[in-house]
C-alpha cells in the first residue's frame, strides 16, 4: 500500500488541469494527507525538460504531455515528508498554490 501510495504521488500539473480548474474553488483541508510538510522550489527556464528529468531521477519516465509546473513528494531525496516543486522563473498564485496542494493532498486530480 505504502509503495503504490509513493508512485501515486509523483506529481504533476499540466496545462489542460490549469485551463479547466476554478482558483476560487472551495476544497476540504481536512483530506490532507500532511499539514506538515517542508516545500523546495526549482525555477527554471524549462519546466517541460526539468520536470522530466527530476520525474526520471525518482524512477519514473518523465511526462508524456507539457506541463508548466510539477510537484514531488520527496521522502528520499530532501528528507522525511518534502515536496519539491518546479516552476518557471515566473509564475503565478494559482500554479504555485496548485502545487502546494499537490504537496499537502498528493493526487487530488481523481
Amino acid at each position: 500500500m505504502k509503495k503504490a501510495m509513493l508512485v501515486a504521488l509523483m506529481l504533476v500539473t499540466t496545462n489542460s488541469f490549469a485551463y479547466h480548474e476554478d482558483p476560487h474553488q472551495q476544497f476540504d483541508m481536512t483530506s490532507n494527507m500532511t499539514n506538515n510538510v517542508t516545500i523546495s522550489f526549482i525555477q527554471t527556464k524549462n519546466v517541460q525538460a526539468t520536470c522530466d528529468l527530476e520525474s526520471r531521477k525518482r524512477g519514473g519516465k518523465g511526462f508524456g504531455m507539457s506541463v508548466e509546473a510539477c510537484s514531488f513528494w520527496d521522502r528520499t531525496m530532501s528528507g522525511p515528508d518534502s515536496c519539491v516543486i518546479v516552476t518557471s522563473t515566473t509564475a503565478n498564485f494559482h500554479t504555485i498554490g496548485h502545487e502546494v496542494r499537490h504537496c499537502i493532498q498528493g493526487n487530488f486530480h481523481k
